[in-house]
């Protein structure tokens, strides 16, 4: 696929053509390196990101919590649009696991898209209804009972096999820590440890150094039904 496709898997392939290339027309293309900060909570930019290519950490510190990982996102998503349409100060931070070629579109730009295309912000409202529907998913995970179940669906979460856009590819390898998974879990470092070591005897994962495989998400699925 090439850079262009890649946005185009996921919110901007559900847009009408010629608003989506005009779209693209007006962003410019950056490069952020490995363990980069895109930008971090609190910081202050209107601008909305697509990725290209690579895949990146994103960490939360919404209420009173230390700022932990909450998603892992890859080709196709697009981020920022809360604080690109509200001009507030930066709620989250995106960090990159790998090296990103990212489309960075500016506001100012977006609005005089806007004045052609009359129902341009109706478009960013639908991105943020797509992003709400998966953190709604993601809170619905966490109350699941079952430990198994919950990191199940985690894992099946940030490797990209559950609350994505359908157009969106899975990636298989989670650039994440196992402390960072029983956080993101609700559950203990023992016992994210032993879920996550049955896991791999069972040949459904494959833990790495401060990071994990996927190698069966159909195994996966199947223990949260």
């Amino acid at each position: 696929m090439t850079d262009t496709a890649n946005l185009r898997a996921g919110w901007l392939g559900d847009l009408p053509r010629d608003f989506a290339d005009a779209f693209v027309k007006i962003g410019r293309w950056i490069q952020v390196g490995r363990g980069q900060v895109v930008y971090g909570i609190g910081s202050e930019e209107a601008v909305l990101y697509g990725v290209a290519q690579g895949t990146a950490r994103m960490h939360m510190a919404i209420n009173e919590h230390e700022q932990r990982l909450s998603h892992i996102i890859g080709p196709g998503f697009w981020f920022g649009e809360y604080e690109f349409t509200s001009g507030i100060s930066r709620l989250l931070e995106f960090e990159a696991a790998t090296d990103l070629l990212l489309l960075h579109v500016a506001r100012y730009d977006f609005q005089q898209l806007a004045l052609k295309y009359p129902d341009s912000w109706q478009w960013i409202a639908l991105l943020s209804g797509q992003h709400l529907i998966t953190a709604m998913g993601a809170a619905d995970d966490l109350m699941l009972t079952s430990a198994e179940r919950r990191l199940a669906a985690l894992l099946l979460r940030l490797s990209g096999h559950r609350l994505a856009h359908p157009a969106s590819p899975p990636f298989e390898f989670i650039p994440a820590t196992q402390q960072e998974l029983a956080v993101a879990a609700n559950l203990s470092r023992a016992s994210a440890g032993k879920v996550l070591r049955m896991l791999e005897k069972k040949g459904e994962i494959t833990i790495e150094y401060g990071a994990l495989a996927i190698l069966d998400a159909q195994a996966l699925a199947a223990r949260i039904r």
